[in-house]
């Protein structure tokens, strides 16, 4: 049975600003691809809208508590277009293929120190 998921999430520029401050290229490492890193520039506001679309991925795939999904395991990138577009690996690709997931769309958005994404994605269960 094809069935919807959805994925939400809320950011706060000022964590990830905190972030940086506070562990640098460790955190940044940690979280985020080179190509989020390239795409943003680094920029604290962009990153957090990439860090909501990570967690909004992961709340779509639903993994048990027991399951560990790095965010660095899925990516929010921009397509030839400029558009976000999702890309998934390690345990995010494998917990995505083992629910029948199909392409996830995900849109972004940021102000006033905040961001918001929202992930869709048709699943086989």
């Amino acid at each position: 049975m094809t069935a919807i998921r959805t994925g939400t999430d809320l950011a706060d520029v000022d964590d990830v600003v905190r972030g940086i401050a506070a562990h640098g290229e460790r955190y940044l490492a940690r979280v985020f691809t080179s190509r989020e890193r390239a795409d943003t520039g680094d920029d604290p506001t962009r990153l957090a809208a990439r860090f909501a679309g990570k967690e909004a991925v992961v709340k779509l795939l639903r993994p048990a508590r027991t399951d560990t999904v790095p965010l660095s395991d899925v990516a929010i990138v921009l397509d030839a277009d400029g558009a976000p577009t999702v890309e998934l690996s390690g345990a995010a690709a494998a917990l995505a293929a083992s629910i029948g997931c199909g392409p996830i769309a995900v849109s972004l958005s940021h102000e006033r120190g905040l961001a918001v994404a929202t992930a869709v994605a048709l699943t086989d269960h």
